[in-house]
């Protein structure tokens, strides 16, 4: 085997194992836990595109799938179409899980390689170029990107890739070989709408190093005609491939008032601990932090450099060390502070001239990074002996790893619960099913500027990948405020159903309707456990569905999660009849998970009191419940026990008081019997029963305990008998 081949072969499987150490967690727990909050969003990205891709009518860079009503653009979407064939080769194979962490794995993997690759070609020795790869592939603003999902910010091999293609380019003109250089152009002019469709800032990233680097080398170049037509050749065919297969004409179209808020509380790393030390926490967006050992290896090279001035050595490492101050300086973010002084950085005017689309300076840290170890490499290959280069670079790689706690992984977080109800959902096709909507409560949406609603409720977006339908929550990089800001307390529905708003029913119900009509909206899914179980809300939400049978029916209940289908729906409501029991009769096991079906305001949260599963009534006047039951004349039992003291209990059937009265023990829960009368039942659809007490008694106030619930009477379960 070649030389050359060897050692390309030994460095791709050294970075490939060192992308398995740093992603490791990642293989171990695959399918059950996720990298980041942000991973919903890449996963809905790639389930787009092909939905998109396959679905007539539908545009990948148009969508109302998330943030419905509206049609939002997605030109300034990180959709990071680059990295979808890989997706769409994986996922059919071994779901979406395993398809995002092997583009997370080759990410690293590449950003390791890559930069390798083009130290070699700068003459750096095998050795030297091996570290600085590892020293990009490792760092801890390198690992945030891995440890967030970010797959449209982590690729930082795009900068030696363009760099490299652009050599070939020179090379090839140089050379006398036309034919070669047009076949990098067009290259470069594919890797250019690649990195388009990663992310809107890497062609930002990219010039930093590309736009000096290639005027360094078209002015050292001795046929500067033909590489100036490789050049135009190279833009027109990234232009022509980001216009008709890219984002561009959706850019131009886009409209509306964006919200990128100030530059005051912008993270840059800190200055100067960032840059010298790995902090505790490094996996955050606004703790960012480099280590020391890049930072320092430059340091040492620069006075290693300047005193050798009068030797031999690469004359361009000098262009590297001055295209790392401008990242590294922008990196710093808005201030930094010394002896007590805030000062003021030019990552201000980025800001300002990116009209404050580009809002985190220290993601120009790898930049820095890239540049600062090639001025590394051109410094120490040629001085340092080849009998000393192991030594070094074994103690440089120990230093490496320790410095940046190579082994240490961010914390992860488990995959939401996958729910079957998603799944039925899914299989409702066709018309007129493809076009309903699903309503999550809590309501939250985001961008990159803001975030209203309770952030985890942002994440069911990653359900609609299994729906496939349109939803109100979701995540979009780059939008209008008009689009989402009503969203958090001007809509009187959705801004209620994100518990920012209060109840008010005069303005619900008609908005109700007119949604549940006009979208259409086909369910809505209460999720519990986000909105609290044991607190006030879960229980209005859930009472008031209830009580609008003509809208509303609840359909699935599993796990932590309520699903009401709308009467919209083209298989409709099915009656609320409660279960029988042997004897043929009908009974709500209240307390119990599906109870919900069943009740109406006026409850509290479901207890286990002794084994016993119940709910105490007393948090309104009266407390209802709805059911649906064959016509006749039906014998009420109820087991109930008082709090307190005795308690009178009256019932009411579609508010006809029954004639039976009972006194409820506050001894232990006793059985009490009522009368329904047929007339009572009618036809028996929509039947409310209300349990009208006489008292109720808050716990702390009599010194009871420290509970400040309105307390009337337990309750274990409700039958109905036919008689």
């Amino acid at each position: 085997m070649p030389k050359q081949l060897r050692l390309q072969s030994a460095a791709i499987i050294f970075y490939a194992l060192m992308a398995f150490i740093i992603l490791y967690i990642l293989w171990f727990t695959n399918g059950t836990h996720v990298t980041g909050y942000d991973y919903f969003d890449y996963h809905w990205n790639m389930w787009w595109i092909r939905h998109a891709l396959t679905t007539p009518g539908l545009n990948v860079f148009e969508t109302n799938y998330v943030m419905f009503p509206h049609m939002n653009n997605l030109g300034y979407h990180a959709l990071t179409a680059f990295w979808y064939p890989v997706w769409a080769l994986v996922e059919p194979l071994a779901g979406t899980f395993t398809a995002m962490n092997v583009i997370i794995f080759l990410m690293c993997f590449l950003n390791g390689y890559l930069l390798f690759v083009f130290l070699r070609s700068e003459g750096a020795s095998p050795g030297i170029a091996l570290i600085g790869g590892l020293a990009l592939q490792i760092s801890p603003v390198s690992r945030y990107f891995y440890y967030n999902t970010h797959i449209n910010l982590g690729d930082w091999f795009w900068l030696p890739a363009h760099l490299l293609l652009w050599k070939q380019i020179v090379s090839s003109v140089e050379a006398g070989k036309i034919r070669l250089a047009v076949f990098w152009s067009v290259a470069q002019g594919f890797a250019l709408w690649g990195l388009g469709l990663t992310d809107l800032q890497f062609p930002i990233f990219v010039a930093f190093l590309l736009a000096p680097y290639a005027l360094y080398t078209f002015w050292r170049a001795k046929k500067r005609l033909p590489i100036i037509f490789a050049g135009l050749l190279t833009l027109a065919i990234a232009f022509a491939l980001l216009w008709f297969a890219g984002p561009l004409p959706y850019m131009r179209s886009f409209t509306g008032t964006l919200a990128p808020g100030g530059v005051e509380d912008r993270p840059g790393v800190p200055f100067p601990g960032g840059y010298l030390s790995m902090y505790d926490v490094w996996w955050n967006w606004n703790t960012p932090t480099l280590g020391g050992f890049v930072t320092i290896v430059t340091i040492i090279s620069l006075i290693v450099a300047l005193s050798r001035l009068r030797r031999r050595m690469p004359s361009d490492r000098w262009l590297w060390f001055v295209l790392m101050l401008p990242p590294l300086i922008l990196s710093m973010g808005p201030n930094i502070t010394l002896f007590g002084m805030s000062i003021p950085m030019p990552f201000r005017l980025l800001h300002t001239l990116t009209n404050g689309m580009f809002r985190m300076p220290w993601r120009l840290a790898p930049i820095f990074i890239v540049a600062a170890l090639i001025f590394v490499a051109k410094t120490w290959t040629p001085i340092l002996p080849r009998a000393q280069r192991y030594g070094v670079l074994i103690a440089a790689f120990l230093l490496l790893g320790l410095d940046v706690r190579m082994f240490e992984t961010a914390p992860i977080d488990p995959i939401l619960y996958p729910y079957n109800f998603y799944e039925t959902m899914g299989e409702e096709r066709g018309e007129p099913y493809d076009d309903y909507v699903v309503v999550e409560v809590p309501t939250g949406v985001g961008t990159g500027e803001v975030l209203i609603g309770d952030p985890h409720v942002i994440t069911y977006q990653f359900y609609g990948m299994t729906h496939q339908k349109r939803m109100v929550n979701g995540f979009i990089s780059r939008t209008p405020t008009e689009n989402f800001w009503p969203l958090r307390t001007d809509d009187p529905l959705l801004s209620w159903l994100g518990q920012r708003r209060l109840l008010e029913p005069d303005l619900v119900e008609p908005k109700l309707r007119q949604m549940i009509s006009e979208w259409p909206v086909g369910y809505i899914v209460i999720h519990q456990d986000q909105i609290g179980r044991n607190g006030s809300t879960n229980q209005e939400i859930i009472g008031y569905f209830n009580a609008l049978p003509d809208l509303l029916c609840p359909m699935f209940v599993e796990h932590d999660a309520v699903v009401f289908r709308t009467t919209w729906h083209p298989d409709g409501c099915p009656p609320r009849i409660p279960p029988q029991t042997e004897s043929g009769a009908y009974q709500i096991d209240i307390g119990a998970a599906d109870d919900v079906r069943y009740i109406g305001w006026g409850w509290h949260w479901p207890e286990d009191v002794s084994g016993l599963n119940l709910r105490w009534t007393g948090e309104y006047p009266q407390t209802k419940i709805y059911v649906d039951l064959p016509p006749g004349e039906y014998q009420l039992e109820i087991s109930a026990q008082a709090f307190w003291e005795s308690r009178e209990l009256s019932i009411l059937v579609n508010d006809t008081p029954l004639d039976e009265t009972a006194t409820v023990s506050v001894d232990s829960l006793q059985t009490y019997t009522f009368n329904i009368p047929e007339a009572a039942v009618g036809d028996g659809q929509h039947i409310t029963v209300t349990l009208d007490y006489d008292n109720v008694i808050v716990p702390n106030e009599i010194g009871q305990s420290a509970d400040p619930r309105k307390l009337a009477i337990a309750v274990d379960w409700i039958r109905f008998t036919p008689r």
